[in-house]
């Protein structure tokens, strides 16, 4: 991925890595983007428009690789397995597979995973069904690995919906009475509908149910019933002594995920870093990272 020059309004980021400016406040990375010259974020939609016809040829040619029946041992949970110090879990997006992390999943066993065990749930009804039902089965998975023996780490990795599970699971492991020895989590989000999806929003307002499922179209608009529970249970959990740290990648041209607030949201006190990457659009950046 391409470097992205300062904007004139003097904005910093507070480390670059591979290229990629990460900032430790949300405005400031919005606006890294936002200021910028109108050819750069010209030429950013321009590229986004491109590497999503990739990404789109991508995700056809896992289905001929067979990509997912070579992960079958990261996708189903054996939970006498899972109990080492650390836990990845990788949560797909909507009507997605767990072949969407087979390129994070390439990447993490390059590194000595020795002390880490990784999970890659296949997501039930691919994401179209209550997001407490959602939650349940991979919930159950990592409180029995966090209540085996030793100081647990946990890490969430989520893409678009899969970041909206990632904070209900976090809601509800980083309780007292439910986090059992995990001292550390890590939340790393990918274009994450963290606090719903604006587009699912207009599709509600304009009666367009019929492409969403029905609870996609009843709990992923920002501001329903279920979304806005969801927004109190993980800001109330932001409280618990659990320490944190998250990671949060936003695409400047995301029509499924447009608003920062949702990529982007705001941790309280907790340490974050934010990046808006450009060239990419929602289906391409989990592709492109």
């Amino acid at each position: 991925m391409s470097s992205i020059s300062l904007p004139v309004d003097g904005t910093a980021p507070s480390t670059t890595i591979c290229g990629i400016p990460f900032f430790s406040n949300r405005r400031e990375c919005i606006s890294h983007f936002e200021n910028g010259s109108w050819m750069t974020r010209a030429v950013s939609f321009i590229k986004s428009c491109g590497t999503t016809i990739v990404a789109a040829w991508h995700k056809v040619s896992l289905v001929f690789r067979h990509v997912e029946s070579k992960m079958a041992p990261f996708i189903t949970a054996d939970s006498r397995l899972l109990s080492k110090r650390r836990l990845i879990v990788c949560l797909h997006g909507l009507n997605s597979s767990p072949s969407q992390f087979k390129g994070v999943l390439d990447e993490v066993m390059k590194r000595d995973v020795s002390q880490t065990d990784i999970f890659i749930p296949r997501i039930l009804k691919r994401g179209n069904a209550p997001l407490d039902e959602l939650v349940r089965p991979i919930l159950a998975e990592i409180s029995k690995w966090a209540a085996t023996q030793g100081d647990k780490e946990l890490v969430l990795v989520g893409i678009s919906n899969g970041g909206r599970i990632s904070m209900a699971i976090e809601a509800q492991i980083t309780k007292p009475e439910n986090c059992g020895n995990i001292t550390k989590l890590r939340v790393v989000s990918i274009v994450g509908a963290c606090r719903g999806s604006t587009m699912a929003s207009w599709a509600k307002r304009w009666h367009l149910g019929w492409f969403l499922s029905k609870s996609v179209y009843e709990e992923m608009p920002a501001g329903s019933e279920r979304q806005s529970q969801l927004d109190r249970d993980w800001s109330a959990s932001l409280k618990n002594p659990v320490p944190r740290e998250y990671t949060f990648f936003a695409s400047p041209h995301d029509w499924h995920v447009p608003s920062y607030d949702s990529t982007l949201p705001e941790v309280g006190n907790q340490k974050a870093s934010y990046a808006i990457i450009q060239g990419y659009g929602h289906s391409s950046l989990p592709h492109g990272q």
